[in-house]
Parts: C-alpha cells; sequence; structure tokens
C-alpha cells in the first residue's frame, strides 16, 4: 500500500540533507513548494503541511501543494485533513494531470475512514491506466485488514465480481470464516475466478479449526519448581500474555491454538521436540531463545517451510540467509540504524562525535551507528572508546571534547560513569547540543529526570510503550484480574507477538513471508510499531522488527518522535 508513496517522495529527488524550518511568510512561493516537498521527505509530515498549506489555494503550485499537503496529512494520521484538502483539489483543479494520483491518494484515505464502498468505486475508476496494479495492491492490504464478516459480505455483494475482492474473501474462508453451508459460494468463486482448486477447495484446508502455533520455549517443568519458577519467570510472562492474545483474537473470529513443547538449553531436546511428526503440522513456530538451539530450529524451518519467530533475541545473525526465520525484537544493527537514520535527518550540521564503551555490545552499536551515518552522508568527528572503570580517565576524555560545530553527540554506554560525564558536558559546554543514547540512562538515578528533560537528550527506546495508553491500561487490567500479577514487559511482547504474528496467519495465511513486505509497518497495540520492512531500504523484507521508537522528555513525560505515522 504504501510502496507508491514512498516512491512518489522519494522521487523529488531533493536533498533531504537540508534542515528546512516553515517560514512561508518570508519566502517566495517556489522556495516555500521546495520547502514543503523536502519536510515531506524528511517525513516531519506537520512542518510540511506547516509550509504546504498558504500554496494550496492561490499560487501557481496550488495543485501540487494541495496534493503533497494531503499526503503529508494521511502519513501524519489525519486522513479527515488530507480528504478536505483532496476535496478541494478535485473541486478547483478538474483538469490536473496528475490527477490519477490524487485519485489513488483518495481511495487510501478513504479506506483509513472505513468508507470501504468508496474507496473500492474510486479505485474502479483507475482501471486501465497506470495505477491499476498499485491500486490492486491498495485494494488487498486493506480488504485484508476486515475482520468482521458481515462488513466484507455487504461489499461482496456490490463488489462480488472484482477479482480482488472474491479472492480475499475465499482467503478469510479459509483462515477460519468457513462453515459447511459456505461451500457452494466457495466452488463457484473457484470457478469464476480460475482460483487454485487444490488451495481453495483442499479437504484439510476446509476443515481447519483456526491456526495451529507451537511454542517451543524453556518452561523446565522437569526442574525443582522452587528452584526454577523465578528463573523462568520470563517465560510464565510471555506464556500469560500470549493466552490474553488468544483470547482477543478469538473475539475477532481469529482462531489460534497454541501447542506448548518444553525445550531448554541444550539442542537435544529441540531436537527431540521437532522431531515429533505433529510439528510438522504447525502454522508457526514460536522459540527457541538461546542462541544454539535457535539454530536447530532454523534449518528445521527451512527444510519444512515453516516460519519461525524468536521472540527475545536481538542477534539478526540468528535469521540471516534464512527467510523463514524472524525476530520479533529489533536487532543491535537496526537500532542503531534507525536512530542514525533519525540523527542524520533532524540535527545540523551533519556531523556527530561518538563515544563509546569497551563491552561487545556498546562496541558493536558503535560501530553500526557510524557506518550508517557515514553512509548516509554525515562526517564523524570524533570516534574513540572508553573504559567506564577507569573513572579519572573517562572524564578526561568527555571534558577534552571539542562540542563546536558539531551536530550531536552519542554515547553508547549505560553506565552512570558514562552518563554523568556526557551530562555534565553538554550542560557546560553546549546546552542544546543534541545527545542521543541509550533509554537506560533514565533508570541511573544519579542523574534526575530534570537535568534530562532540560537538555537535548534522545533515547532510543526500543521497547517503549506508552503507559498512559489506554489499551495499556486495558491490558494491564486484564492481566491483573485474570493473573493477579502485574505484567512484566515479556507479558507485553507475548501478547504484541503472537497478536501481531495471529493478523498476519489469518490475513496470509501460514506462508506469510512475502507479504510482510506489503503489510509495512503498523501501530502496535501495545507497541508503538511492528514491521519488517525498512523505508530507507526501499521497503525490502528485514528479518528483524524494523520500528524503533525514538524517545524525548518534555516536561518530564516521555513522548515519542519518531511515530510511525
Amino acid at each position: 500500500m504504501k510502496n507508491r508513496f514512498w516512491n512518489i517522495i522519494a522521487g523529488l529527488a531533493l536533498a533531504s540533507s537540508l534542515c528546512i524550518t516553515a517560514q512561508a511568510q518570508t519566502q517566495d512561493p517556489a522556495t516555500t513548494y521546495s520547502n514543503g516537498k523536502i519536510l515531506l521527505q524528511q517525513q516531519r509530515y506537520d512542518l510540511a503541511m506547516a509550509e504546504l498549506l498558504p500554496l494550496t489555494n492561490t499560487s501557481n503550485y496550488a495543485p501540487e501543494a494541495s496534493y503533497f499537503y494531503a499526503l503529508a496529512a494521511l502519513k501524519n494520521g489525519n486522513p479527515n485533513a488530507a480528504y478536505k484538502m483532496l476535496l478541494q483539489l478535485q473541486n478547483q483543479h478538474p483538469t490536473w494531470e496528475g490527477m490519477q494520483d490524487a485519485d489513488y491518494l483518495l481511495a487510501n484515505v478513504l479506506f483509513e475512514q472505513n468508507e470501504y464502498e468508496r474507496a473500492l468505486s474510486k479505485l474502479q475508476e483507475l482501471k486501465g491506466s497506470s495505477l491499476e496494479s498499485d491500486a490492486e495492491g491498495l485494494k488487498r492490504y486493506y480488504l485484508n485488514k476486515i475482520n468482521d464478516r458481515a462488513t466484507y459480505e455487504k461489499l461482496m455483494r456490490r463488489f462480488g465480481s472484482d477479482k480482488a475482492v472474491a479472492q480475499v474473501y475465499a482467503d478469510k474462508l479459509l483462515g477460519g470464516w468457513y462453515k459447511p453451508q459456505d461451500r457452494q459460494m466457495l466452488e463457484s468463486l473457484v470457478q469464476e475466478f480460475k482460483l487454485d482448486r487444490n488451495r481453495y477447495l483442499n479437504k484439510a484446508a476446509l476443515s481447519r479449526q483456526g491456526y495451529n502455533v507451537g511454542l517451543l520455549l524453556p518452561f523446565q517443568l522437569n526442574q525443582d519448581f522452587a528452584q526454577s519458577a523465578r528463573k523462568n519467570q520470563f517465560v510464565t510472562d510471555m506464556y500469560a500474555g500470549m493466552k490474553l492474545a488468544q483470547d482477543s483474537l478469538q473475539k475477532q473470529g481469529i482462531t489460534i491454538n497454541l501447542f506448548t513443547y518444553d525445550t531448554g538449553a541444550d539442542t537435544v531436546s529441540v531436537k527431540r521436540v521437532l522431531e515429533l511428526p505433529e510439528v510438522k503440522q504447525m502454522d508457526l513456530l514460536v522459540g527457541p531463545i538461546y542462541k544454539s538451539t535457535a539454530k536447530v530450529a532454523a534449518r528445521y524451518a527451512a527444510q519444512n517451510d515453516i516460519n519461525v519467530i524468536n521472540p527475545l533475541s536481538q542477534d539478526v545473525e540468528m535469521a540471516k540467509g534464512n527467510s523463514n526465520v524472524f525476530l520479533f525484537e529489533s536487532s543491535v544493527a537496526t537500532q542503531a540504524r534507525q536512530a542514525a537514520a533519525y540523527a542524520y535527518q533532524n540535527f545540523s550540521p551533519k556531523s556527530a562525535i561518538i563515544l563509546y564503551e569497551n563491552a561487545k555490545e556498546d562496541t558493536t552499536f558503535a560501530f553500526y551507528y557510524r557506518k550508517h551515518f557515514q553512509q548516509l552522508g554525515g562526517k564523524i568527528k570524533v570516534y574513540k572508546k572508553f573504559s567506564p572503570s577507569q573513572a579519572t580517565a573517562t572524564a578526561a576524555t568527555f571534558n577534552a571534547l571539542n562540542l563546536q560545530d558539531v551536530g550531536h553527540l552519542a554515547v553508547f554506554s549505560d553506565k552512570m560513569t558514562a552518563a554523568v560525564n556526557a551530562t555534565s558536558v553538554v550542560q557546560s559546554k553546549a546546552a542544546k547540543l543534541p545527545l542521543v543514547t541509550y533509554d537506560k540512562w533514565l533508570e541511573i538515578n544519579q542523574i534526575t529526570l530534570r537535568q534530562l528533560d532540560n537538555l537535548e537528550v534522545y533515547f532510543i527506546s526500543p521497547k517503549y510503550m506508552d503507559k498512559l495508553n489506554p489499551t495499556n491500561k486495558w491490558f494491564r487490567e486484564k492481566y491483573i484480574s485474570k493473573y493477579n500479577l502485574t505484567p512484566s514487559q515479556y507479558a507485553f511482547a507475548g501478547f504484541e507477538m503472537l497478536y501481531y504474528f495471529g493478523q498476519m496467519l489469518h490475513q496470509y495465511g501460514p506462508q506469510f513471508n512475502g507479504q510482510l513486505s506489503v503489510a509495512g509497518l503498523q501501530q502496535g497495540i501495545l507497541y508503538q510499531g511492528v514491521g519488517y520492512t525498512d523505508r530507507s531500504q526501499r521497503n525490502q523484507l528485514q528479518p528483524d522488527n524494523q520500528y524503533v521508537p525514538i524517545t524525548k522528555l518534555e516536561n518530564l513525560q516521555l513522548t515519542v518522535v519518531n511515530p510511525v505515522y
């Protein structure tokens, strides 16, 4: 769905490295229009809207400015503003040469407003045009998201002659909607639209009672409970979260059957489980979590074409070269790359100082951060390792920094020594200098939240969840009510993971690999976002979660500065 819009934005061929501030009232229309497109390309949608709005009525750029304003509004999560602007564009410039693109965008907006019939009618107008293929992709994307059978059957009554509408309906029948009385309808669809009989009229598929998910996790039930309970609490919490997701999906008509297998850290126990004939009948495997056992499962996944999700690992090597293995978490490489991209897009000048701890994970993080920042065109003024255990040497390293003409400072260490020295130096030398670091700094007692709030500190927060979000509050209350315990981060992760992949199974079936790129980045239920495509990599499918929240304190409240939309 989103690929066309990102191609349009990329096609602007503008230098996204520029940092523009909305100053429409003091600029000529050409400059204002150019700035608006740059801001759109930089994904700074609110600023792009403010820049383009004055041009949408009177200037020579009105049609183009109106279109890009509507696109920015949609990307900014404001489909109503996009809709109003597109109607204005149609009324004032009906002969504009880009009207087909505007119609496509309007269909996207209507889908976002749940105006399915109007959206489908608008897409019918693009038949025979150069956008017909894109229109089909947009149509399938949103049709797959409809979980209410009555709503879909209403669409079938009006658009049943549309192959995409009919085929998605057939997919949904196989995905859990099917009842014996649907047989005649399904046979009719297969015959009329020449669908694959082996798939849609397969006896096993029609008798399916939901999707089977195997959990290969270290429950360690054979060990003494008193010894294993605390050690394996994270597994219990994750499973409890998944059970709540199973309940939520069931209420939407999506049946997920969970099968648990106790697999420890040894490869023998995993191999023993994978030899069970029933495992080959699973539609999805979750786990195992340890590196050596994960490798065994990865080979099994490739040999049997079964998708495997590693729920906790941040090591992208676990999935490298295997199209059936995905990490639910963002890898260290992705976290560093996304943070570097945000810094490059938003901080000027395009130069950085990078200091990092001598621990392996921090050295790796700094390596990927520097690599991507340089690939984007940024310059590294200082790239230096330090040891927090050597307090005097660490202080000297920070105090010797020259912060003049530096776009931002990046510090990769979660130690108190690094945090105190970094904030002290920035506060004394350049209080407005952006500082990029881990969100673990928020837990360091030697630095107050007020100190961090007063500075321009940006936190890499891969596990961030908005505690004020009503859905998170609902989950917390539901979890406490059922288990009489406060949910841990593993409980939240278990819910989000099964809910997301349960939706993928429902929409695309067990072989959802290729469709993850179509799904793109999505807002999560509890998480800020989940997705396996990277906009900067031309939306190519990636093996780990590509959305990494970047947060900043504003009035002592953490806010996400790079929302999904």
